[in-house]
């Protein structure tokens, strides 16, 4: 994306100070994000929480309603750019959370493989809300340091 483009595509509800910084930093797109097929789709069999950004000019926010209902995902949507994590970093977090600390039943069954099937689930899940909360507190942080203004 061009970065004159940047602030009013991708993040126009951050400060135009960061937008620039942004625009100068983002890498292009790899094309192979766009043209690369998966093998497994993981929102079939695991379940999944989905924030919409219902003011992304990048992603058409009718497109993330439809990802999200077709995953069966836990949905929230916030008036928000694309880039949520940065605008928005507390609601991302809070979403975050919610999925990690979801009960026993909105889980992923893992398939039993023996008498360690036990173990190798709640590994799995707590690498999983590992991630996911070390993800959260990245963006909350980050979203911190880009809103504060220059010295």
């Amino acid at each position: 994306m061009s970065p004159k483009f940047l602030h009013q595509v991708f993040a126009a509800d951050l400060p135009e100070s960061t937008t620039r910084v942004m625009a100068v930093t983002q890498r292009p797109v790899a094309t192979t994000a766009f043209s690369g097929k998966a093998k497994a789709a993981a929102w079939k069999h695991i379940p999944s929480w989905f924030l919409v950004a219902k003011q992304d000019r990048t992603i058409n926010p009718d497109q993330e309603r439809f990802e999200a209902k077709r995953a069966g995902s836990h949905t929230v949507e916030i008036d928000s750019s694309h880039v949520a994590m940065i605008a928005h970093p507390e609601a991302v977090t809070d979403l975050v959370l919610q999925a990690a600390t979801a009960a026993e039943s909105a889980r992923p069954e893992l398939p039993a493989t023996g008498s360690t099937h036990g173990s190798r689930a709640e590994t799995a899940l707590t690498g999983i809300a590992a991630a996911s909360l070390i993800t959260g507190a990245g963006a909350l942080l980050m979203g911190r340091r880009l809103r504060r203004p220059a010295p």
